[in-house]
């Protein structure tokens, strides 16, 4: 069972990194200190730094925001792992990680502001979504479709907060579950 989450453990402990080197640099919070670790800046500008739009996911603004991130990613990660594998589970993580970070940077160009966005919830979103894609394919539980499905929507709930990146939540999915569509699910293994 190790097999069905080692790239969710593995990206969890990229991403714990991450707050750690936000908490030895006391960046925790701070959006100058987060843009200067990579963070995408809210104006919407990359000035040809593209490798923030991976960077900026390995960065949390507080404990509460690690902490959500991290559970939920715990949950479906290894669940999407399970169906997928662990390469086309990451596959459909970071496309929608690019996905989050491209639909954020199209949003803050037109709405210009200063700050940064941080955070895994793109990437969390694109496997939600990809879970309730393939739950559908593959004939999932009903049970099952329906704690994805409540999650999906205290998600985007939580979105409508302030401060909170409801763009990057929409490009998490509309890069995860394109991504499910051409992967193959595993046969199970008896």
């Amino acid at each position: 069972m190790i097999d069905s989450r080692r790239g969710t453990i593995s990206l969890i402990i990229a991403i714990v990194t991450g707050f750690a080197i936000e908490l030895a640099t006391n960046s925790v919070g701070n959006d100058a200190a987060l843009l200067k670790l990579g963070a995408l800046p809210d104006n919407g500008q990359l000035n040809g730094e593209l490798w923030r739009i991976a960077t900026y996911s390995f960065l949390h603004f507080n404990w509460l925001h690690l902490l959500l991130n991290v559970g939920v990613l715990w949950w479906i990660g290894r669940i999407v792992e399970q169906q997928v594998g662990i390469g086309r589970g990451a596959l459909i993580y970071f496309v929608s990680v690019i996905c989050s970070a491209a639909v954020i940077l199209l949003v803050h160009s037109w709405y210009p502001k200063d700050g940064a966005t941080v955070g895994a919830s793109g990437g969390v979103f694109g496997l939600l979504g990809a879970a309730l894609l393939i739950s559908h394919r593959e004939n999932g539980s009903d049970r099952s479709r329906r704690l994805l499905w409540v999650v999906l929507l205290v998600g985007f709930a939580v979105s409508l907060l302030p401060d909170i990146s409801m763009a990057g939540h929409i490009g998490g999915i509309l890069g995860g579950i394109p991504t499910a569509l051409f992967v193959k699910v595993r046969q199970n293994e008896a």
